[in-house]
């Protein structure tokens, strides 16, 4: 063997024995810092219960820097005669001084601190840091501490399935277990932010999310027994990065993966109505055919002024806006009533309108049609699960429910048709019962994240927020983007910045960070003028986050599909196994 081999051999050897003495010695649960608070210039907690600051109970306590000087030193003074204390604010009107290095544990006994309007379990401990100002961290048991972390990061009320949030649990206490002491210089393990995992504390904790916990106590995922880096991130657009692409570090078992469990069954959908015109649908599902009715629809009460009443194929211009504007503006009274309805788009001083088209124009620009959106669950051919506002709500289908397919502006009526879940959905229901609706195609077809409103995006930028996007570089007036390499994923690896004065070529993850893009995954379309100068850029975009590890929507897809939690880690992270720990 040569040297060199023997270098490496007994270099990987104190690896796996440093691995295995860390997963020896955490058979007991372990003890996590949560670094709240990195720079606060004043800290207040308080509790139900009593708590004790050196010795003296309390259910408040506040914490300010103060500067103080050695009176017995004369009058002139020097820099190091100023000296931060930490003053303590108590019950009863009782201060303490300390000094700034002190370390000052709370614990209320059978009940939670709160600590910047948000409650923790464990033990707060406030001490003062080398920029005079205090940190702040809870400490705590790892189970405890993840209690706190699975609801934030993934939400039961938007992703309640059980295996899904069993997955985050796990990929959350890797990442917990594997990072202990990332801190440690500042005096607390990981941070409670999205740069490691969002905790906000007992206040968040959910019954599901804490079941979730507890059926996976103690298990993490491990690649040759060493806890892996469980990377991990909201919407991966339908497949995975690998992690050297975005990350600058190659891992065996962070690769590029299809986020797609099993290929979804299309369910049909009907209507026995087809109306091809979706304007003239939306009047006849709000039974308005005339001024007065939509007067009635709109909640309006009995008009100061007559309604205007015409021939069905009069028109309404100007000599008509004052009889509009008194009848559904009744309000509001501008100097020129034309002026006023064209600028909230009922008319128009091109040419008149039909009056079909100033009804859909009024009941639209009112908000009287009172659309929803939300983004499909399931379906089940009656009724219709869909996520809106972050919640599940099940709604009936009308039989007779006029649908439309939307592509760009157009609305196409369909009498029937598949839904696979996902298709984004405007409609209009009364009591739970859907009777119109307006859906997008879902472009990303089977992968399991389809059910994420992120799956797909599109973000414009003008000339000049491209060239503060890319200031940083230094290279003068954006001239154009030019993307070298793509990785798997498609998501562009290398992209060249060109520049009037230079080019600068940017990584992936810089690249999102400056143009402050939801992910990566982009594609871009450059908007020139007649000399060919930049205007502007759309990006079209899937995903949101570094695409790295697991997918966290595609773990919900993955577990409405029946798989189990097992089966997501293993999906999303190559080659890994489940190792409990305690």
């Amino acid at each position: 063997m040569t040297k060199r081999a023997l270098v490496i051999a007994t270099s990987i050897l104190t690896m796996v024995i440093s691995v295995r003495v860390m997963i020896a010695a955490l058979q007991l649960e372990p003890t996590v810092r949560i670094g709240l608070n990195q720079n606060a210039a004043t800290v207040s907690i308080r509790s139900a219960q009593a708590f004790r600051v050196e010795q003296s109970p309390t259910r408040s306590a506040k914490f300010t820097a103060i500067v103080t000087v050695d009176a017995g030193k004369g009058s002139t003074l020097k820099k190091e005669d100023l000296q931060y204390r930490m003053l303590i604010e108590l019950d009863g009107g009782k201060l303490l001084v300390l000094p700034m290095s002190s370390k000052i544990r709370l614990d209320a006994a059978g009940s939670h601190l709160e600590y910047d309007n948000r409650t923790y379990r464990g033990t707060l401990e406030v001490f003062g840091n080398s920029r005079n100002t205090f940190t702040v961290v809870d400490e705590l048991p790892m189970e405890e501490y993840l209690l706190g972390v699975v609801p934030n990061e993934l939400s039961p009320r938007t992703f309640g399935q059980l295996e899904a949030l069993k997955a985050q649990a796990v990929a959350a206490r890797t990442y917990a277990v594997r990072n202990l002491g990332q801190y440690r210089r500042e005096g607390y393990d990981i941070c409670n932010t999205d740069s490691c995992q969002v905790y906000f504390g007992a206040g968040t904790e959910d019954p599901l999310a804490t079941q979730a916990v507890t059926e996976t106590r103690g298990v993490i995922a491990t690649f040759q027994g060493s806890p892996i880096n469980a990377l991990y991130s909201s919407t991966c657009g339908g497949r995975t990065e690998n992690v050297e692409n975005i990350f600058d570090e190659k891992l065996p078992y962070l690769v590029s993966v299809i986020c797609e469990y099993k290929h979804p069954e299309p369910k049909p959908f009907s209507s026995t109505r087809s109306i091809a015109n979706w304007k003239d649908a939306v009047l006849e599902v709000a039974r308005v055919s005339d001024l007065s009715a939509a007067r009635s629809f709109l909640g309006l009460s009995t008009p100061t002024a007559a309604v205007p009443s015409a021939a069905p194929d009069a028109t309404y211009g100007p000599d008509q806006a004052t009889g509009i504007r008194e009848s559904f503006y009744p309000n509001v009274k501008p100097p020129s009533d034309m002026e006023f309805l064209t600028e909230q788009g009922i008319l128009s001083f091109a040419q008149p309108i039909s009056e079909k088209e100033l009804l859909f124009r009024l009941i639209d620009k009112k908000g009287g049609f009172e659309w929803q959106q939300g983004v499909l669950e399931t379906w089940d051919g009656q009724t219709a699960t869909l996520i809106i506002n972050g919640a599940p709500v099940s709604f009936t289908m009308k039989p007779d429910a006029p649908i439309y397919q939307r592509i760009g502006d157009d609305r196409l009526s369909m009498k029937e048709g598949m839904w696979i879940g996902g298709e984004l959905m405007d409609f209009r229901s009364v009591d739970g019962v859907i009777e119109m609706l307006v859906y997008r195609k879902n472009f990303v077809a089977p992968a399991a994240d389809r059910f994420s409103r992120l799956a797909m995006w599109q973000v414009h930028k003008t000339k000049q927020e491209l060239d503060t996007a890319f200031k940083p570089l230094n290279i003068g007036e954006l001239k154009g983007l030019k993307v070298v390499d793509r990785g798997p994923s498609q998501r562009p690896i290398t992209t060249e910045v060109i520049g009037a004065t230079g080019r600068s070529r940017v990584r992936a993850l810089r690249f999102r960070t400056l143009l402050g893009l939801r992910d990566s995954l982009a594609y871009f379309d450059e908007e020139r003028n007649s000399r060919g100068e930049l205007i502007g850029m759309s990006f079209y975009g899937q995903g949101w986050g570094h695409g790295v590890g697991m997918c966290q929507v595609g773990a919900f897809g993955m577990a409405l599909d029946g798989a189990t939690y097992d089966e997501i880690l293993k999906k999303y992270y190559t080659g890994i196994e489940l190792t409990k720990l305690f």
